[in-house]
């Protein structure tokens, strides 16, 4: 990628891309049925492959575009697997609308690429930037929308959005992931994060905290025997 590159400048392009990629498709609302979109208007076949260790891969076959997708647990990581296939088709262009010669770059470059416009086929920003407003940032509303995608990926998608924000994804009550869209963080919890999370955690229900100059939100996404919390903190400015 060129130096001068800036992310927001990635995610600007990409962002056009995948509004004239649904305005094309007549894909005027959530959710994106990433499937649907290859199947219909991309006229890309998907097949289950069993058989293959990487979740996905696109080839041509007979001079169709096909992608070859494994068996997954939920429908959200088809549909998450399916839309970075769609990067993985469109990345020479994609490549070339940020002035990078495919030839030129790094093969985890094109990688990143493409999980990037998986996140933001499945949940566009203009859509997320609006809809989160209206609901307060509350992720299981914008999950009833997004349906979709993971509520992993919405979550780290807030992080795009102007508000400042961190977001925690805890596991089994541990701190797995913990990113900021403004402050410097560290993964250790606030007093205030942890007593949200743990009220979460054991009340399976979403919690919101005020204290000491924090407002931090918590939602559960428990199965039974795995239970995951994310949190988004917000920290009042001095």
């Amino acid at each position: 990628m060129r130096e001068d590159l800036s992310r927001e400048e990635v995610l600007q392009h990409i962002e056009e891309f995948v509004t004239q990629l649904l305005t094309e498709a007549r894909i005027e609302q959530p959710p994106v049925d990433a499937i649907a979109l290859a199947q219909g208007h991309l006229r890309m076949s998907v097949c289950l492959d069993r058989r293959q260790q990487q979740r996905g891969r696109a080839q041509r076959v007979a001079g169709s575009p096909m992608i070859f997708l494994r068996p997954e647990p939920t429908e959200e990581r088809h549909q998450w697997t399916i839309a970075h296939e769609i990067g993985e088709h469109f990345k020479s262009e994609l490549l070339q609308r940020l002035g990078i010669e495919p030839g030129q770059t790094r093969p985890m470059m094109g990688e990143a690429l493409a999980n990037l416009f998986a996140d933001h086929l499945l949940v566009p920003t203009p859509w997320l930037r609006t809809m989160a407003v209206e609901c307060g940032y509350d992720l299981l509303q914008l999950k009833a929308h997004f349906r979709t995608a993971s509520h992993e990926v919405l979550a780290w998608r807030l992080l795009d959005l102007p508000a400042p924000c961190i977001i925690t994804i805890v596991d089994n009550d541990r701190v797995q992931r913990r990113r900021s869209n403004t402050w410097r963080t560290r993964k250790v919890l606030e007093a205030v994060e942890r007593a949200c999370q743990q009220q979460v955690h054991q009340a399976s229900e979403p919690r919101v905290l005020r204290a000491e100059g924090w407002t931090v939100q918590g939602w559960p996404i428990h199965r039974p025997d795995w239970k995951r919390e994310i949190l988004r903190s917000v920290v009042e400015s001095e």
